[in-house]
């Protein structure tokens, strides 16, 4: 019989060995991740007529757009798109960043690639891009991104993510700001000013603007930013 001594340590090694056991079987699928966070931009919405009611929500994004390019080199890359439409970095903050970095961090080491849009609808509803209400929601977009959802992000993912994101082309100063942010904290950035612009035909061909007055991507804009950010990642992408 196996004396208590030999009993207590075998029974230690084993506790030990179990969760080094489950972590070994979560690994088993092979399966890597992309996460895609942010707002209508990242989540996708389809316009089949104009207001109202003629919006759908999820629909295909920019985020498929790019999984579908990545998948042709990472076929075991899964897609989890966590945006949502109508939600600013505030809403960001309270209902995805929070299963973003639970995710990242119960699947060690497995998330590969992280892509935001956010922070047009902090400003929207202010009247003017000249006034104290869309000065001090910038403000706010900054400090939300500066000071928590990019930091938090990173403190999750460590060196083993790459990380995204994208601009608008409709608002200047807040297309510049989010540049800026990026830039400083090691994101590559899609511009989407480079692709779209409302002073050729850029912005009929790659969103509803001229057919519902609405600037979201059509089919042809979701694969364009798509293609911006596959472009942008660089020829390294996940590795």
């Amino acid at each position: 019989m196996l004396s208590e001594k030999t009993l207590f340590l075998f029974t230690l090694l084993l506790l030990l060995y179990l969760p080094f056991r489950k972590n070994a079987q979560q690994n088993d699928t092979g399966k890597i991740y992309y996460i895609s966070i942010g707002d209508s931009f990242a989540e996708g919405l389809k316009i089949t007529g104009p207001l109202p009611g003629n919006r759908t929500f999820p629909a295909y994004s920019y985020a498929d757009a790019l999984h579908y390019l990545l998948s042709k080199k990472y076929k075991n890359l899964e897609l989890l798109k966590y945006g949502r439409g109508g939600h600013t970095s505030d809403d960001l903050i309270n209902k995805q960043l929070n299963k973003t970095i639970d995710f990242v961090k119960s699947n060690s080491g497995l998330t590969k690639l992280i892509t935001i849009t956010i922070g047009t609808n902090d400003v929207s509803k202010c009247n003017s891009t000249n006034n104290t209400c869309y000065y001090n929601k910038l403000d706010n977009l900054k400090n939300n991104l500066n000071n928590i959802i990019i930091p938090k992000l990173k403190e999750a993912g460590g060196e083993g993510v790459k990380y995204a994101a994208s601009t608008y082309f409709w608002y200047p100063s807040l297309e510049d700001t989010l540049v800026d942010i990026y830039n400083k904290n090691e994101f590559k950035v899609a511009d989407l000013r480079s692709i779209i612009n409302f002073s050729n035909n850029t912005i009929c061909n790659y969103t509803y603007w001229c057919e519902y007055h609405d600037v979201h991507p059509n089919t042809d804009g979701v694969n364009a930013i798509g293609g911006l950010f596959y472009k942008v990642l660089g020829e390294s992408l996940l590795v």
